[in-house]
């Protein structure tokens, strides 16, 4: 056994205002896991002490807290001196119990279709990287576009994607995407760092998802104009101004004394979109 000093955060709706945080010293051990703790928590200094749990293996999602602003689960971070325990980035009910609902129920279920196969093997197997979400909701507590936009949420684009594979399904899984904010993520893969069960769901869902919405024209206003300037131009961005290569002589000399040759890889954006940038990089280099 060995004693270790941890943070956890305490909110009671009936007589607090905000979450607070509260040390407690307690015994544990070795290679205790966070969950571990929080019943030490409970059984050592507070029963009112509030949070989730169940299967303490890995495979519920029930025990999903944060340790250090890392969503995890409690039953499988190992405990460790110091840390803080915050409820996952979402509505707190007590102390560690958040509200779930408003996120599950944006997790879309089966429309079945009448006389539907079976899946075929290959169908089977594009799915099963999108089976093995425990709805931890890991995902939604560290992803930043939905703090700040509409967005549903990794695991709800994810389950539209596993959905759109299912040949069973019925659904207009794309523009149900397209509804819940599929163009608002970013590809970030915070998800991905977070998840348990390591689902890439940016690289296997929602961009899937985005490329069939592109193939039906349902991209945003903004994606049909750079696709239809390419198209007309071969060019992303609409050309407004000289070009920094155009500007400048393929060796340009220095100021004073030549101590060294330097090549200078322009790129897209400096050459195109920003030549000025470009240019003032030149004279810095000019005079150095």
């Amino acid at each position: 056994m060995k004693t270790i000093t941890i943070q956890v955060s305490r909110f009671d709706p009936a007589v607090d205002t905000e979450p607070h945080l509260e040390k407690y010293a307690i015994q544990v051990n070795e290679g205790a896991r966070v969950l571990h703790a929080l019943h030490a928590v409970r059984d050592e200094h507070d029963p009112t002490l509030a949070y989730r749990y169940c299967c303490g293996s890995g495979q519920c999602g029930s025990c999903a807290v944060r340790v250090d602003g890392k969503p995890v689960l409690a039953c499988m971070e190992e405990a460790r001196d110091g840390m803080t325990v915050e409820p996952l980035a979402l509505p707190v009910l007590k102390d560690l119990t958040v509200d779930l609902e408003p996120v599950i129920a944006k997790i879309a279920r089966i429309c079945p279709a009448p006389d539907a196969a079976l899946p075929a093997r290959e169908e089977i197997e594009a799915i099963k990287p999108l089976r093995d979400c425990i709805e931890c909701l890991c995902c939604v507590s560290a992803c930043p576009a939905l703090q700040v936009t509409d967005f549903a949420g990794p695991t709800v684009l994810r389950q539209e994607m596993r959905l759109a594979l299912d040949p069973r399904d019925s659904g207009d899984r794309i523009t149900d995407a397209i509804a819940k904010g599929l163009f608002y993520c970013t590809t970030c893969k915070r998800c991905v760092e977070v998840c348990p069960k390591k689902i890439d769901t940016p690289g296997k869902a929602i961009e899937k998802l985005r490329e069939i919405a592109n193939r039906r024209g349902l991209t945003l206003p903004r994606h049909q104009e750079v696709a239809q300037l390419v198209q007309e131009t071969g060019r992303s961005v609409e050309r407004t101004q000289p070009t920094f290569l155009e500007q400048v002589p393929e060796v340009i000399e220095p100021d004073g004394p030549v101590r060294g040759e330097v090549g200078f890889f322009v790129g897209c954006m400096f050459n195109g979109r920003v030549p000025q940038t470009a240019l003032d990089a030149m004279e810095v280099m000019k005079r150095n």
